[in-house]
């Protein structure tokens, strides 16, 4: 499941990350088609146009678009939905666990020793 759902993300994100690009994608893959039939300037053919105006134009499109998707507005999700679950924090999100292991003080010092070594020869 998480994987799926991390996969679905990731294939989200680089739709959106490659949609700047998919208009020099569009005409790279169709030129013959774009130079030949969508081209405004198929009556010049001294310009040597080969379909870039549509390139052009297409760029323009894109760019004058407003990005709607990535737009969401609050006013068409009202959440008021939440006041009817009446969830609280406190009851639903703690959780008591047993304590199994204790801190023992294991740690003893003898002074005596320290203080009083005879001389090494």
């Amino acid at each position: 499941m998480h994987k799926t759902t991390g996969i679905l993300f990731v294939f989200l994100y680089l739709t959106a990350m490659l949609r700047p690009v998919q208009p020099y994608v569009e005409y790279v893959l169709n030129q013959d088609y774009i130079a030949e039939f969508l081209c405004i300037n198929q009556d010049k053919p001294e310009l040597q146009c080969n379909g870039k105006c549509h390139l052009v134009k297409e760029i323009e499109k894109q760019q004058q678009e407003p990005l709607s998707a990535l737009s969401i507005s609050m006013e068409n999700y009202p959440i008021g939905f939440v006041n009817i679950l009446n969830i609280t924090l406190s009851q639903k999100f703690t959780s008591k666990k047993e304590q199994r292991f204790f801190y023992k003080n294991l740690y003893n010092f003898n002074i005596k020793e320290v203080l009083f070594q005879p001389p090494i020869v």
